[in-house]
């Protein structure tokens, strides 16, 4: 169902894009990605800071998921080209982009072949590179969703459809209290909000509900390869991770951060993959949009590094 958040657009090959929009509607653009299992409407989280901040948020479903048709046999590096239709649409020439867990790729691929455009980039508890990593370290619910979709994918197709109605009961429910409860601290604290926890299950069920062969497909992607050499990465892409992240631990992104030469990765001490994108996103915001390069005064657009010192 769509919302009046929600916008649709037909790319140049045909196909439907699905997007949303939250924040500060005359703001700077932001290109919000969001996780998986996902979708648009994960950039709600960012609603109430965009508006703040002065920034636009826009938070595109990735082909297949949500809104947005399916791309068959769709690499990392077919994105930045959506993206570019995408941000010609909205107008948007200059934008931020910010990438949380499944959303960290696209965030690396859109910096990389598009330097001149991205005015910070931003990666919060992202994925990392799992074939050049490993998967050992992972989540053993991420493990067995992975292995799944490669070896039995047919078998997901009920798996996805109980998940999806584990997440349609309310946020107070036994089901999701339980889950929430098995947390760390702090993740438990981030999701003891009724309203965060509605916005983190809705859209994981909306993402959940585009299909197996969509969802295997997005999660193909953080096992294939990227395509993207990393020593070659110049662009200075920010890095945050939670120290008890119990999902994709910390070692597995020191691993590839430490590769690409202006990566810089932060690790926040006591936070999980849950609580950095929901209690910590605008302090991280805050420090890029004073460190982005082309400085951005927030709901003032774009000025020049010379005229912001």
């Amino acid at each position: 169902m769509m919302t009046d958040h929600d916008h649709t657009i037909t790319l140049s090959s045909g196909r439907r894009l699905g997007y949303a929009e939250y924040g500060d509607p005359k703001g700077v653009p932001l290109f919000y990605y969001h996780g998986w299992p996902s979708s648009r409407s994960q950039g709600e989280l960012l609603d109430g800071i965009g508006k703040d901040l002065g920034l636009r948020i826009i938070s595109p479903d990735r082909p297949g998921l949500g809104l947005s048709d399916f791309q068959p046999g769709r690499q990392l590096l077919d994105w930045p080209p959506v993206l570019e239709e995408l941000a010609a649409h909205v107008g948007a020439e200059k934008f931020h982009v910010m990438g949380v867990s499944g959303g960290g790729p696209y965030v690396l691929a859109t910096a990389h072949t598009m330097p001149d455009r991205v005015l910070s980039a931003t990666v919060i508890c992202g994925a990392p590179p799992l074939k050049e990593v490993g998967t050992r370290e992972l989540m053993w619910t991420y493990k067995l969703a992975l292995w799944g979709q490669r070896h039995t994918p047919l078998l997901l197709a009920p798996g996805l459809a109980l998940s999806a109605k584990v997440l349609r009961l309310p946020p107070d429910s036994l089901p999701l209290r339980t889950f929430i409860s098995s947390l760390g601290p702090r993740d438990q604290e981030a999701l003891r909000s009724v309203e965060n926890t509605r916005i983190i299950m809705g859209s994981g069920r909306v993402g959940l509900e585009s299909g197996h062969r969509a969802m295997t497909l997005d999660g193909n992607i953080y096992t294939s390869d990227w395509g993207i050499e990393l020593e070659k990465v110049t662009y200075p892409v920010r890095y945050w991770h939670g120290s008890l992240d119990l999902n994709i631990p910390h070692s597995l992104v020191e691993k590839f951060t430490s590769r690409m030469p202006n990566a810089k990765l932060t690790i926040m001490d006591g936070e999980g993959h849950y609580s950095l994108p929901i209690l910590c996103s605008r302090s991280i915001l805050e420090e890029q949009l004073g460190t982005s390069p082309g400085q951005i005064v927030a709901g003032q657009g774009l000025v020049s590094p010379k005229a912001a010192d």
